[in-house]
Order: C-alpha cells, then sequence, then structure tokens
C-alpha cells in the first residue's frame, strides 16, 4: 500500500465529505460536468461529476508542469504562496484550472460546453474555493507529520510495509 492510498484517511471521519460538497458546490456554481482536486504529486484527492472521453492521468500531468511553473515563478518572485488560473478552450471541451503552489494543489473543472457563467465570475468561484480547500488539505510537512504519528502505534517492520516509515 503506497503513501498516496492512504492520503484521504489521514484526516476526520467527515473530511472527505466536507471537501466532496466544496466541490460539489463549485460544479452548480460554474455549470461544470466535471470537479477534481488533486495533490501536488497527481494523486487524486476528490472528485464530483465524470469525465466521459478524457483520460485524467494525462490530464494531470500535463498540469503537474503548470504547477511547478507557478511554484517556481512564486519561488523566483520572493512570495512562494501563488494562486494561478489557467483555461483551455477547445471545440468539444473547457478545461479550467486552479492551482495553489504553497500546499501545492490543483483544482480542476471540466465542461463539454461553455459553463453558463462568464470567465470572470468562473474565475472568483474557482480562486474562492481553492482557498477554502487550501485550509482544508494540510501541507505536505503536516502529511508527513500525521503519517509519522500513524507510524509510531506500528512495529518499524509494519510500517515500512506499509510505506508510512519515515527513512532518516
Amino acid at each position: 500500500m503506497s503513501e498516496k492510498e492512504l492520503f484521504p484517511s489521514r484526516f476526520s471521519p467527515g473530511w472527505m465529505e466536507t471537501v466532496q460538497q466544496v466541490l460539489a458546490t463549485l460544479q452548480r456554481g460554474v455549470g461544470g460536468d466535471c470537479v477534481l482536486l488533486a495533490g501536488g504529486a497527481g494523486e487524486i484527492i476528490a472528485q464530483t461529476g465524470i469525465t466521459e472521453d478524457i483520460l485524467l492521468e494525462d490530464l494531470l500531468s500535463l498540469l503537474l508542469e503548470e504547477a511547478a511553473l507557478t511554484a517556481r515563478l512564486g519561488h523566483r518572485i520572493g512570495d512562494g504562496t501563488g494562486i494561478s488560473l489557467h483555461h483551455y478552450e477547445g471545440g468539444r471541451h473547457q478545461v479550467y484550472v486552479g492551482i495553489a503552489a504553497h500546499n501545492p494543489l490543483l483544482l480542476i473543472v471540466l465542461s463539454r460546453q461553455p459553463p453558463p457563467r462568464r470567465l470572470g465570475v468562473v474565475w472568483l468561484f474557482l480562486r474562492r474555493t481553492l482557498q477554502e480547500l487550501s485550509h482544508l488539505v494540510p501541507s505536505p510537512a503536516e502529511a508527513q507529520k500525521l503519517a509519522g504519528q500513524r507510524a509510531r502505534l506500528l512495529t518499524p517492520e509494519q510500517a515500512r510495509a506499509l510505506g508510512l516509515w519515515m527513512e532518516e
């Protein structure tokens, strides 16, 4: 079992339900077909709705490059806590992406047609949702600390087998 598979279980029992509600609110607010929350390593944390003809794995690998660019830009400018917003308008799909570099999180809205809202309203919904999720999802340092706390309940051999033991 990998660390990625354990990611959602690190939170309180109502955490996933809260995240799903936040994503569902965004989906209804902008009229998207699918809303996806992913971590900085491309792991899918939560999703509402479906995508019929887009491979999410391919999309995530491309968007991780954008997330890295956002993080580098934030470090170069000096504040390192930036949010970037991206929009792709194709013949059959609209893709809206919000990236929070400091956590890092990717929030993706997919739609088969332009949403009923104007682009500025979609950005506003996306940015506010991303800020809200940034408070709900722990940073990588907090996640490592939580994993270390769980590892203390197991023997070192058990923790290594589960991928929770932090090698020093």
